[in-house]
């Protein structure tokens, strides 16, 4: 079997249905280890104290240089990531000396999905993203640095008694083999099954494409013939690497403003905005700014007139700022390409006035009054069919 066909920790409704019969060992092909090939060879931990190397499928010895706390945390008090980050990568925040590790899987609602073990956070998050990515939005993670069974196993069962119950991609071995196992494709016929793995594959990495996910998501080719789908593993970051990714993404959030904007029928409405560029017009200003809402971020050039945010008494940015709220509260989709139909808002290239022609509704956002439309026509004569006198029909004589 490959082995991207085995992630996390099996029979979570189970504690002990991961283990092997003699209680304490761990069999190898419970956990994903990049493209090592799986084998159901066992190992005792608690005597030897190894664990399976990063770089590969060999054994290796370790004697842990840092005590690890036997405190679990609770699930509520991990902080909350996206998957996706605001680069549109895979890259979960990991401290260079993390061996394993405990996490969890929400959906865009933020519900959990699935909890599972993994040597590669990384990895795991993207063969589960290729597998489901219709439920891979969020997660949360204990990060260990040494391997303990039985304190994973311990991190595992407190936060099933947290939630309260078993989550659904835990639960049944249905359930489960959707996240454990590569995706199948649906095929009625052996002959067919490559042909409907390829489609499903390109129809997955467009969903992936339309999340924002701007790295590679490549199935196996082989996988793929056998109707199968599953995401091929990228090379482990190095600690430097690591490192430098981590300040790389506090810079950048550095810069990002939080906004709230209150919303008419009651709440409000948070995203993070990021001023590229900001350009004075004759008539207004220029935007190119970068929002980041649901943990997808998108680019947007925005022609703000300055007679709008005149007539509702505010600064500009704030302005616009309300408008972008608005647009999100619609759900407007976030990004477009090619040629558009008319119904089709081009959100990533617009002027205020087009929003406000468009959706009248906007008024509701604003406690002072828009300006009318700076589209204006006068009528200076009157013409048409009412007018005018209908034209001679028929023959007629003319006049010598």
């Amino acid at each position: 079997m490959s082995a991207t066909g085995q992630l996390g920790v099996r029979g979570l409704s189970d504690p002990q249905s991961h283990l092997s019969p003699n209680k304490g060992l761990l069999s190898r092909s419970n956990f994903y280890f990049g493209s090592c090939i799986v084998l159901r060879k066992t190992l005792s931990l608690s005597k030897t104290n190894r664990f399976w190397s990063h770089s590969g499928c060999e054994m290796s010895r370790k004697h842990n240089a840092v005590v690890v706390s036997a405190e679990i945390k609770s699930l509520a008090t991990l902080p909350l990531y996206g998957i996706i980050n605001t680069q549109g990568r895979i890259q979960p925040i990991e401290d260079p000396e993390t061996v394993a590790s405990v996490f969890a899987v929400f959906d865009r609602n933020k519900k959990i999905q699935y909890i599972g073990f993994s040597k590669d956070l990384k990895n795991s998050l993207r063969t589960l993203m290729g597998r489901r990515p219709e439920l891979c939005y969020y997660y949360r993670t204990q990060n260990l640095t040494s391997f303990d069974q039985e304190l994973m196993i311990s991190i595992r069962q407190k936060w099933i008694d947290e939630v309260g119950s078993t989550p659904p991609g835990n639960s049944s071995p249905s359930d489960r083999a959707q996240w454990e196992q590569p995706a199948l494709a649906n095929s009625i016929s052996e002959r067919g099954r490559a042909a409907a793995a390829v489609s499903k594959a390109k129809t997955m990495q467009q969903m992936m494409h339309d999340r924002g996910i701007k790295e590679e998501m490549i199935y196996d080719p082989v996988l793929l013939e056998q109707g199968k789908l599953n995401i091929l593993p990228t090379k482990r970051l190095s600690p430097e690497e690591l490192a430098q990714n981590a300040l790389a993404q506090a810079a950048a959030e550095a810069t990002r403003k939080k906004v709230s904007v209150p919303i008419p029928s009651g709440g409000v409405l948070e995203y993070d905005i990021f001023y590229e560029m900001k350009f004075k017009t004759n008539g207004g200003w220029m935007y190119d700014v970068a929002v980041t809402y649901d943990d997808k971020e998108t680019k947007h050039r925005i022609i703000v007139g300055q007679l709008f945010p005149d007539a509702v008494e505010m600064v500009e940015d704030n302005f616009l700022e309300r408008v972008i709220g608005f647009l999100l509260h619609k759900q407007i989709p976030r990004h477009t390409e090619g040629m558009l139909r008319s119904s089709e808002f081009n959100i990533n290239y617009f002027a205020i006035g087009e929003v406000y022609l468009r959706f009248r509704e906007l008024q509701e956002w604003f406690s002072k009054e828009l300006p009318p439309h700076e589209w204006r026509f006068a009528k200076l004569e009157m013409y048409g069919a009412h007018i005018d006198p209908p034209p001679p029909v028929g023959p007629f004589e003319l006049s010598r």
